[in-house]
């Protein structure tokens, strides 16, 4: 990199951790909401790829960093490392204006409870 912060990196300093709701995480309601990302993604380490990578051990791990899966080019130049504030803001404000360029499709999720519930199932599914 050539020093620049990418875009999806300066909309998450200039947006702040986004809000994910003020009351006690729900993490069977984040399961629910999970169903429609099994369609691309597993979260166990033997489940493999799909059209989207696995999400073991997804917290901490940066962007395009999944052995065997092959990134579009702006995913794995994105610097994004997925944390909480990373994957609720992903599915606040789509993937079309987080990752532009990536393969992930137009997702978002409009209410904040239901985006932390959602972090909070993938914190506690793809955890070793």
């Amino acid at each position: 990199m050539s020093g620049k912060l990418p875009l999806a990196a300066l909309l998450l300093l200039a947006t702040g951790t986004p809000a994910l709701g003020d009351d006690a995480p729900d993490p069977e309601r984040g399961k629910a909401l999970f169903r429609a990302c099994a369609f691309c993604h597993t979260l166990t380490p033997d489940g493999g790829n799909r059209a989207g990578p696995t999400l073991w051990r997804l917290f901490g791990r940066p962007a395009g960093a999944v052995e065997g899966y092959h990134y579009s080019p702006a995913l794995k130049g994105s610097g994004i490392v997925w944390d909480e504030a990373a994957v609720a803001r992903l599915f606040e404000i789509g993937p079309d204006v987080m990752t532009p360029g990536s393969k992930m499709p137009m997702q978002t999720i409009a209410s904040a409870s239901d985006r932390r519930d959602l972090v909070e199932y993938l914190k506690e599914a793809t955890a070793p």
